[in-house]
């Protein structure tokens, strides 16, 4: 609460490891992260305060197999993979790793909506915000290498878009599944 107003509502589960089915979704085969720019490298010279909040000490690399979400120079797709990782060192700790993992999944996740209708973070109508964030781990989040991130919009309506993803550690485990309502609006 803040004011006397909600301001967040969260609903968590907790389960022991436990014997039972195992299978999971392929990690797509994209290129791997060293082969791709840096988030400096791509956004070097872009005179916009989102790019260059990207660019200044975060705490989050980013590497974006398809072309990011400023100018216009993107696919006009609703599908995305970046692949993310810390900058620094975390300790071993699994609930600071899922705890983390939470903090990394919100980056990118409403892009997809954005590319699909052609709408860069650079355009000065786009009024964005989560709304709601939902997780899943499926197995324990190691945050120590690179994730990748796959991404996807599977519905925007009425100001609103859903993005949905994956994070795959580098070898091809699949840790976690996102899901993400955001206002996406465009004032006129």
């Amino acid at each position: 609460y803040q004011d006397d107003k909600v301001l967040l509502s969260m609903t968590t589960s907790f389960q022991e490891p436990a014997d039972g089915l195992d299978h999971q979704e392929r990690m797509p085969d994209v290129p791997a992260p060293e082969e791709l720019p840096s988030i400096s490298a791509l956004l070097a010279g872009v005179d916009d305060p989102r790019a260059i909040f990207l660019t200044k000490g975060r705490p989050v690399d980013m590497r974006w197999v398809d072309a990011p979400l400023y100018g216009n120079n993107f696919a006009r797709t609703d599908r995305q993979s970046v692949w993310v990782r810390f900058t620094g060192q975390l300790p071993e700790d699994p609930l600071l790793n899922a705890a983390a993992s939470c903090y990394l999944s919100d980056y990118t996740l409403l892009e997809p909506v954005l590319r699909r209708h052609g709408i860069p973070w650079t355009d000065t109508r786009l009024r964005p915000a989560s709304l709601d964030h939902a997780m899943w781990f499926h197995r324990r989040p190691r945050l120590d290498d690179w994730i990748l991130y796959t991404q996807s919009s599977p519905s925007a309506q009425s100001g609103r878009g859903l993005g949905v993803g994956r994070l795959f550690h580098a070898d091809g485990t699949l840790m976690a599944s996102v899901a993400q309502e955001g206002m996406v609006r465009i004032k006129e």
